[in-house]
């Protein structure tokens, strides 16, 4: 049960960083969500052509408030030829104090419609829900006439709206007398025509993406005004609207095809690396220690897979050095208390692991993780010297662990590469893709991203495989643990001393099970516990030891870091190349 909800609480990280990783590549849903002071539930853009060539623009548009406010706003860039002029603001549903111009001129306007009297007072969402919203303005020079045919490039929702937009439906309605050739939308966009007259509809935009809809002309008849683009071609149109099509296309593929080929290589790899050697051995359980090696040792091997020693491993170290009357432990875990003994009998990580604790220790041969700490946030030399011996420690236990050769971790590097892999094409497809289908790009990045993190989370014999030796050293080591944790089974075969309790305990802690097995402990053999001439005062005491070690050498790490530190122009237009658009919000 631990282990499902362990795997379950990894995949939710996964998850969750997954999500924010792409809030800041660009899917703005997640800082709307949290930040942003409204949504648009409604939008209205009418763009009518008289027959001049002149553009006159509606917008009505819809706020739904969220947070406090003090108005809103709304501007139109600079974008290709287009010249703008009578621009009016103002509110439907509620009075204005007044509108602001920070920009308003022959090609751009931004416009602040304050609702609230000054800048220190805001307005509460529950007393104005809705804000409406009517911007009217001229366009000159929309219509472009090129080579061999014109054309009318429009984004009627632009990029700069920080809230996602619902039901916007956008008219264009040209003079009678131009021939419409063809139409295309970014995003595809379904149309209804009437005439000269096009409607769309978009149920839904994320923040911060655009439509637009281009109108290609035949070039024989044109508006009184129009702006003369000699690098508008009908073949260039097309070539920019097939790069469009084939983005989309694209954008649906690809991360497929990705997905499946990081799926491919991990059957691969499990298939050639991962399936483990058939043996002999079945038992269910091992009532007795399995082999005579040191804990650190078995730490290393069982639990890490062949990785560095943990806390537990170092806490079971520990607690076999007192059990051996190396040391002696203070029933507080103030301290511990090194003892002059000949390690000759001490297996070589035990016994390099017990130089370390003499090397450090203070007054009276007495090793103190607070005393130690202080000394060494002010001692950068001292503090180098004790990470190298801690790193040493380590490495001297992971080279005996390796030197046994149980597992093959060939499997386990690739699926890390793969890992890598799968991670940077869900950050590539979703920074690629994401303007053309968000929800779509988000899926299936978040698919790749959480895949290819749960690859670094795994045992390493997943795709790794243990030799048979090596099968057999995991299985007897993880059935001498199924008795140990199995209450029944322990009482029916309890060990025949207090001494070989203490053994057990050792190897629960390096296993990272001794909470449980303290617990079978205190109710099979609670008057040999007292008898015992190495009373256990209880397993949270000595975990603080192993992990007393890693908190020192962040300490150390600190302390070394402190001292190392350093000091228009033309064309055709592209998709996402119309006019108008802009952007709006609440401030």
């Amino acid at each position: 049960m631990k282990r499902v909800f362990k795997w379950t609480l990894i995949i939710l990280i996964l998850v969750v960083v997954s999500f924010i990783i792409q809030s800041f590549l660009g899917n703005h849903y997640f800082q709307w969500f949290f930040m942003g002071k409204y949504e648009i539930i409604k939008a209205n853009i009418e763009q009518k052509m008289d027959n001049n060539g002149i553009m006159h623009v509606h917008e009505v548009i819809t706020y739904k408030m969220r947070k406090p406010f003090r108005g809103v706003y709304r501007y139109i860039p600079a974008s290709r030829a287009v010249e703008i002029s009578n621009v009016r603001v103002w509110l439907e549903n509620i009075k204005m104090q007044r509108v602001e111009y920070l920009k308003n001129n022959s090609k751009e306007f931004e416009a602040r419609i304050w609702i609230s009297k000054n800048y220190n007072e805001t307005i509460s969402p529950t007393d104005v829900p809705t804000v409406i919203l009517h911007v009217e303005y001229d366009a000159k020079y929309t219509f472009e006439k090129g080579v061999d045919v014109s054309q009318v490039f429009r984004q009627f929702w632009g990029t700069g709206w920080d809230a996602p937009a619902k039901n916007i439906t956008a008219t264009f309605e040209f003079p009678s007398t131009l021939k419409i050739l063809s139409v295309y939308s970014h995003p595809k966009i379904q149309f209804e025509k009437y005439g000269n007259k096009f409607t769309f509809n978009v149920k839904s935009l994320p923040p911060f993406t655009y439509a637009e809809a281009r109108f290609v002309f035949n070039n024989k008849i044109l508006p009184n005004i129009f702006y003369n683009n000699p690098t508008l071609t009908k073949t260039g149109i097309e070539n920019e609207e097939a790069k469009y099509k084939s983005l989309v296309l694209k954008a649906k593929i690809y991360p497929v095809i990705g997905l499946l080929i990081i799926i491919a290589f991990l059957i691969l790899i499990f298939y050639f690396f991962g399936r483990e050697k058939e043996i002999q051995y079945q038992g269910i359980y091992e009532r007795e220690i399995p082999f005579k090696d040191p804990p650190d040792i078995v730490n290393a091997i069982v639990v890490n897979q062949l990785s560095k020693v943990d806390s537990n491993g170092i806490s079971s170290v520990i607690m076999d050095l007192y059990r051996k009357d190396y040391v002696k432990l203070d029933k507080d875990g103030k301290y511990i208390e090194i003892l002059e003994k000949d390690t000759k009998e001490l297996p070589g990580s035990e016994k390099y692991f017990y130089e370390i604790l003499k090397k450090y220790s203070f007054d009276n041969n007495k090793f103190s993780f607070d005393e130690l700490k202080k000394v060494l946030s002010k001692d950068k030399k001292l503090a180098k010297e004790f990470l190298a011996d801690f790193k040493a420690y380590k490495s001297l236990v992971l080279m005996h662990a390796k030197s046994r050769r149980y597992l093959s971790i060939k499997g386990t590097v690739l699926s890390y590469f793969v890992g890598i892999a799968s991670i940077l094409l869900a950050l590539y497809f979703f920074a690629k893709f994401w303007s053309v289908s968000l929800i779509y790009e988000s899926v299936f990045s978040s698919i790749l991203f959480v895949t290819g993190g749960i690859l670094f989370f795994l045992p390493r014999d997943v795709f790794g495989n243990w030799t048979r030796l090596g099968r057999e050293y995991y299985l007897k080591w993880k059935n001498f643990e199924k008795f140990l944790l199995d209450f029944s089974a322990l009482s029916q075969y309890p060990p025949e001393s207090i001494i070989i309790w203490e053994d057990y305990l050792v190897y629960a802690t390096a296993l990272g099970i001794a909470d449980k097995v303290e617990k079978h402990l205190k109710k099979l053999a609670p008057k040999e516990i007292e008898e015992s001439s190495h009373p256990y005062y209880g397993y949270r005491t000595y975990r603080r030891y192993g992990m007393g070690f890693f908190v020192v050498s962040s300490v150390a790490t600190s302390t070394v870091s402190r001292g190392s530190g350093s000091g228009f122009g033309g064309g055709v237009g592209g998709a996402g190349g119309g006019s108008g658009g802009g952007g709006g919000g609440a401030f």
